[in-house]
């Protein structure tokens, strides 16, 4: 029995280590796993190390994943660390705009739970992300944030709603000149263009493109969700 037990431990052990961190980080995105996300940010550490910028992407990964099941005590347990490290990467390369881009969205995140941080935090979002789109503006990544921070920012304060379609709307073609497989980020770009169709009542368009994201990927129950929600408008 006992090396019964340890033969398992080990065959479950090679499936983890066959998976890689990307694999990890869009299986934690389709089903909200906090658990997924914290292996894929240890196995980012192996692939690439302590300090990289996909160890720091998968981090960011995990904190918008708390959005999605409202755990705001594990937020707050990686905000910290997941700040400092964006933070340690544009002070050694200050012309990462990517970093920018997700720094500026750590702290779009920071005024979504509190938003009374904005007064803090606003500025130094903003001008990041004007930042890493003069930086790195045909980076999907960015555009893909950049969206989201249109998507999200009340107009007051300069959201759009239009400038998100447009900026979603380039981040998914430019997603698509590479890989896209397993990319999690490019399966939230067109929940984010979904939304912000749905927002200014583009209704059809928003159903074709969750339709569209459903047939790519079928477990995408959130899209799911979301467009049965929109058709019942």
């Amino acid at each position: 029995m006992k090396n019964i037990l340890s033969f398992a431990l080990l065959m479950i052990a090679g499936l983890s280590l066959a998976q890689n961190s990307k694999q990890i980080q869009y299986a934690g995105y389709l089903n909200a796993s906090k658990t997924m996300w914290e292996r894929s940010i240890k196995l980012a550490e192996m692939e690439d190390g302590d300090k990289s910028f996909e160890k720091a992407l998968a981090m960011y990964g995990l904190l918008n994943n708390t959005m999605a099941t409202q755990d705001e005590a594990t937020f707050e347990e990686y905000v910290g660390p997941t700040t400092d490290l964006l933070k340690e990467i544009i002070d050694e390369n200050p012309g990462h705009g990517e970093a920018h881009a997700v720094l500026s969205s750590v702290y779009g995140l920071v005024m979504a739970y509190s938003p009374m941080k904005g007064m803090l935090y606003g500025m130094k979002s903003s001008s990041l992300m004007d930042k890493a789109l003069r930086l790195s503006p045909d980076s999907p990544l960015v555009q893909k944030l950049y969206g989201g921070s249109k998507l999200y920012t009340p107009e007051m304060f300069g959201g759009d709603s239009k400038q998100a379609i447009e900026a979603f709307t380039n981040a998914i073609e430019l997603f698509e000149k590479g890989d896209v497989e397993d990319n999690w980020l490019y399966m939230d770009t067109h929940m984010g263009l979904a939304l912000a169709y749905n927002k200014v009542k583009e209704n059809e368009k928003a159903e074709e493109i969750l339709e569209k994201a459903i047939l790519m990927e079928p477990q995408y129950h959130w899209a799911k969700a979301t467009l049965a929600e929109i058709k019942k408008l």
